[in-house]
């Protein structure tokens, strides 16, 4: 089995360091290229956009309109936050790693992420139903064999869910990277 990209969905919401980590790892062991990839929701923005619209403040219990503008200010300061975060575990092994941000659905880009690389790790759980075109095989983490026969028998890329276990990620992306028993 060689994996040559491993990509990880760094959502916003939740900036999960053991997840990165692992991946780093995994992507330094087997001399892969790590790839960050931010999603930009396009659904918050839409409703950002709505004239009824607002925000609570978390402290403050204070109503706020929302906009569009400020929406995407938002989310660049995530996203620059998550290339920071991903430069500093990168920056402490010799992997090869890049960043990116797309705008859209979260799934869909990921599903669309997963079709150029070899492995995809997503710290969500997994939809219910994916799309019947979908050429990607996906995978709970949960579930560290399936994980690794998909990545052999599969000639596209493998999208992992991880759902909110990063320890279980982080066993199964471990267990991954090491060699296999002959």
């Amino acid at each position: 089995m060689k994996i040559r990209r491993v990509i990880v969905g760094l959502d916003p919401a939740l900036q999960r360091r053991a997840v990165l980590e692992a991946a780093a790892e995994l992507a330094g062991r087997m001399e892969a290229e790590l790839v960050g990839l931010f999603v930009e929701d396009q659904d918050l923005l839409h409703f950002a956009g709505l004239p009824f619209a607002r925000e609570v403040g978390f402290t403050s219990a204070t109503r706020r309109a929302l906009d569009v503008e400020s929406m995407e200010r938002s989310l660049r300061a995530l996203a620059k936050e998550a290339q920071a975060t991903l430069a500093a575990i990168a920056g402490r092994t010799p992997v090869q790693w890049s960043f990116r941000v797309t705008r859209g659905a979260l799934a869909a880009e990921l599903l669309a992420a997963a079709e150029e690389a070899d492995l995809v790790i997503a710290s969500v759980e997994a939809p219910d139903e994916l799309p019947a075109s979908v050429r990607v095989r996906v995978v709970r983490a949960r579930d560290p064999e399936a994980l690794r026969a998909a990545l052999e028998e599969s000639t596209g890329g493998v999208l992992v869910f991880t759902g909110a276990d990063d320890a279980l990620l982080r066993e199964a992306l471990r267990w991954l990277a090491r060699p296999e028993e002959a």
